[in-house]
């Protein structure tokens, strides 16, 4: 026996196709319009050298990278150091760095002045190791 409706209203119902539609198109744009982050904000040439060494630890492992750019800016961990503050940065580094290691990237172009204040402010923070990186040049 089927049971009429007095009222004449039907049950409201929810259709899933439009709303899946929806949902896909704006996971479709968000994925097209959000921007990959990428490292391109600090462009390095660094060295090249016969002897150099592909990076061979993890990266929970890495010390942690001084860069030198080419117009002199310094860069820790991707930041911005005055040279002003580089003793205090680079003090606070070496403590937090596995082995009080420290990575040493200098552009190519980079004034040696600068390269040697960060090496001997590295130095002076009690650093143990200070690895210079330098590019294999092509075969």
């Amino acid at each position: 026996m089927r049971l009429v409706n007095l009222t004449g209203r039907r049950r409201p119902d929810v259709q899933m196709s439009p709303l899946i539609d929806v949902v896909f198109l704006l996971l479709i744009f968000y994925a097209v319009t959000t921007q990959f982050v990428t490292d391109e904000r600090l462009k390095l040439k660094l060295p090249e050298a016969k002897t150099a060494e592909s990076e061979g630890v993890g990266q929970e492992e890495k010390p942690p990278e001084v860069k030198v750019a080419a117009d002199g800016t310094i860069w820790i961990n991707d930041v911005v150091v005055p040279e002003d503050d580089l003793d205090a940065q680079m003090n606070a580094l070496v403590e937090r760095a596995p082995d009080k290691a420290v990575i040493l990237k200098g552009d190519r172009d980079a004034d040696y002045g600068v390269v040697v204040k960060v090496l001997d402010s590295a130095r002076a923070a009690g650093a143990n190791m200070i690895q210079m990186s330098a590019e294999r040049p092509p075969e």
